[in-house]
């Protein structure tokens, strides 16, 4: 049940990728340690090398028609992705994403990036806001979706990337929950969800 957007889509025809990236967890302190102090740099490397692996080796992957799309710390992958590797990444789906650390829970952010004072060049390097200029200037690449409630990942965060993408004249497409927290709960809700997020990959994969 947990997997059960990955078996829909497989089931519509997508080729389904999940990578554990360094950084990822349950792998132990060493796997993990990768992203002390640079949140949002080695994970999409990874990324993007299986991805490029698994379309060498399988042949079965078409790397023209790639989209990443993941929720909270997998959304705030999502936009670095389209934003660093927009060669790569064809479309992004974003889901109540950190864009940037400075504004997330203390307690979750210092543990990996330290205080802000005593790592300044990795908060900016690991902020999608200071990559919003490379974000493609295509129609129909990135969705961003987000509760407007929500208590863990603030909308604050999706403003503040609105208004980037406002002033670099970037395209998006927004969904907003105003009833929803960082888990949409109403079956309402999650339906629309899953019916965009097909739609979307539908509609401009």
């Amino acid at each position: 049940m947990r997997q059960l957007r990955m078996h829909m889509l497989a089931a519509q025809g997508y080729c389904v990728v999940a990578i554990d990236s360094r950084g990822s967890q349950h792998r132990g302190i060493q796997f993990e340690s990768h992203l002390r102090g640079r949140m949002g740099t080695v994970e999409l490397a990874d990324q993007v090398e299986v991805l490029q692996w698994l379309a060498d080796t399988l042949g079965y992957i078409d790397m023209s028609r790639v989209a990443i799309h993941g929720w909270s710390y997998g959304g705030y992958l999502s936009l670095m992705g389209l934003a660093q590797h927009p060669s790569i990444f064809k479309i992004a789906v974003a889901g109540a994403p950190v864009t940037s650390w400075s504004l997330y829970d203390t307690g979750y952010t210092e543990r990996y990036m330290d205080l802000p004072q005593h790592n300044a060049i990795g908060y900016k390097l690991g902020s999608i806001l200071n990559y919003v200029k490379l974000l493609p200037e295509e129609e129909n690449r990135l969705l961003i979706i987000h509760g407007l409630i929500d208590e863990n990942v603030h909308f604050h965060h999706t403003s503040s990337l609105i208004n980037a993408l406002v002033r670099h004249c970037k395209p998006y497409q927004l969904q907003v929950y105003p009833n929803e927290r960082h888990s949409l709960r109403s079956l309402d809700a999650s339906k629309h969800y899953e019916t965009t997020l097909l739609s979307f990959l539908q509609n401009h994969l």
